[in-house]
């Protein structure tokens, strides 16, 4: 192909673009005094380009910056794809209105994801910790108050996502890790900081776990030398979740990492659990087995965690 044949095709590609964008723009009803900003383009540049004399100023910059205005994949606006109804909640009711499928049956709290972002702004950069939260149709802002609410359906879509864009099964574990980094300094951080042993670790843990969901029904039988934690998720309570078994998978072995780091928080040493998983009666049962003794501290987590689940 000729040089003269690429510029053709790439003038091609930005007027489609264009198109799209002005397209979008019209069926959103972005007001054409927030678009400049929305776009990253000066006001006479934009009125420019709408009255079609500046046909070349949509290019890439422009679409990631109209994305990250509406807190949506760019990708979604060339491909038509976009929720009308949530980016036009987010235009007019601000940033921290959520999609639907997050907004219902909110169970979780945001601190029991804070750390997944900072880790990400930190290992990956700011750059790709906010691209991922357009993917999923959300602001990095609703992180500005923990006590705020979500699915379980986020963290779901959150680790598959992860996964999606180069993250590996080490490195999604290691996410589990670094609580501390959104927990560290609050007032429940600094509780399981004064801790001075496994059997304190576990006591706040108990006490306080209201305060990470409550999309489990969970139990604790603690004492000096082990802690046994069983939570109970009832399938009617989460029936909108797409319960495959990756998915599952990610979510289980993700709360396994937890239990077992969770002891960091308090300088002391991870201690692996032994974990069962049953499911039955439209109920998923999830056992973790703690022990505090030494020689069970630095057991190894089996790579294949989460046996198949089938709901009787």
């Amino acid at each position: 192909m000729s040089i003269t044949q690429n510029k053709l095709q790439k003038s091609h590609l930005l007027k489609n673009q264009a198109e799209q964008v002005r397209s979008f723009i019209k069926d959103i009803g972005l007001p054409l005094n927030r678009a400049p900003e929305a776009l990253g383009v000066k006001s006479s540049d934009f009125l420019s380009w709408w009255s079609g004399h500046q046909p070349q100023l949509i290019e890439s910059k422009q679409l990631i910056s109209l994305g990250r205005f509406l807190n949506i994949d760019e990708d979604q606006i060339v491909t038509g794809t976009y929720d009308k109804t949530h980016v036009r909640a987010v235009l007019f009711g601000g940033p921290l209105v959520l999609p639907d499928k997050y907004s219902k049956n909110q169970f979780s709290y945001l601190r029991s994801s804070a750390h997944v972002i900072k880790f990400l702004t930190l290992t990956r950069g700011q750059h790709f910790s906010d691209m991922i939260m357009r993917k999923l149709n959300v602001s990095p802002l609703i992180y500005s108050d923990q006590n705020n609410k979500i699915s379980l359906n986020y963290f779901m879509d959150l680790l598959e996502l992860l996964s999606q864009n180069g993250l590996t099964q080490d490195e999604l574990d290691s996410l589990a890790c670094v609580l501390f980094l959104s927990l560290g300094e609050t007032t429940l951080g600094k509780k399981f900081k004064n801790a001075k042993t496994y059997y304190e670790c576990y006591e706040i843990l108990a006490q306080n776990i209201h305060l990470f969901d409550s999309n489990f029904d969970y139990s604790f039988e603690l004492d000096q030398v082990r802690c046994k934690i069983s939570a109970n998720l009832h399938f009617d309570n989460h029936s909108h979740i797409d319960w495959a078994k990756a998915r599952v998978n990610k979510l289980f072995r993700y709360r396994i990492f937890f239990v077992a780091w969770l002891p960091y928080l308090a300088k002391l040493s991870p201690v692996f659990p032994q974990n069962k998983i049953t499911a039955h009666s439209g109920i998923i049962t999830m056992e973790h087995m703690v022990d505090f003794r030494e020689e069970f501290s630095k057991r190894q987590i089996c790579p294949s965690i989460c046996p198949p689940i089938h709901l009787e």
